[in-house]
């Protein structure tokens, strides 16, 4: 009898043992859902915009601020059609930002382009930033006395009228509609050759504005 009896106690602690594992199977797969937390999330979003930095020119040939960003730009009435060695000749520039600018920056004599003409190598010039724009203020030659802002020369140096600066001058020009006013004072250099009569010459200045923000 205990021949017979011993296999049907394996079988049955085999379905036991099969039943237990089951459970376990269960157990740990009920225990692992439950240990799911509750979840949330947080967003932020952020919104931009550029500045805006725009200027225009004026001057007496071209009485009506507008952008004039390439040559042969706004033009310089020097009055300089007889021109003799070392007689000055003015003509002033005003150049502010446009009411839609934001932010302010600065304007810097950077170029000489489009010389022409046989009386370029025998011209000279200097240039101050003035107290205000004209016509608050006069370009003449009380605008080079004192100790004025020179963007290009200086009290008693004068540059080739086809040079500019090798360290440009900034001058500040404020936002939305800021203005300042520059002079520039040109004459033959005086002991320029007898050749020289007669010629004519084109010069056309570049300014480049930045923004200081």
């Amino acid at each position: 009898m205990s021949r017979h009896r011993a296999p049907r106690d394996r079988r049955r602690r085999a379905r036991i043992l099969r039943a237990v594992l089951a459970g376990g199977i269960v157990f740990g797969v009920g225990a692992t859902a439950t240990m799911a937390a509750w979840n949330d999330s947080e967003v932020a979003t952020g919104s931009f915009a550029a500045s805006v930095f725009d200027t225009e020119s004026q001057s007496a040939g071209s009485p009506t601020y507008a952008s004039r960003p390439t040559a042969p730009g706004a033009t310089l009435s020097f009055a300089a059609t007889g021109m003799s060695p070392g007689v000055s000749h003015y003509a002033w520039l005003n150049v502010r930002t446009t009411t839609a600018t934001t932010v302010a920056g600065d304007v810097s004599l950077t170029g000489v382009t489009n010389n022409s003409g046989g009386l370029v190598a025998a011209l000279e010039y200097r240039a101050v930033r003035m107290t205000a724009p004209n016509p608050t203020a006069t370009c003449a030659a009380a605008a080079f006395t004192g100790t004025p802002a020179y963007i290009a020369g200086g009290a008693s140096s004068w540059l080739p009228v086809a040079s500019v600066p090798g360290t440009p001058v900034a001058s500040p020009v404020a936002a939305a509609g800021g203005a300042i006013g520059l002079c520039f004072e040109v004459r033959v250099v005086n002991g320029a050759a007898n050749s020289y009569q007669g010629q004519s010459a084109t010069v056309t200045w570049q300014f480049t504005a930045a923004s200081s923000n």
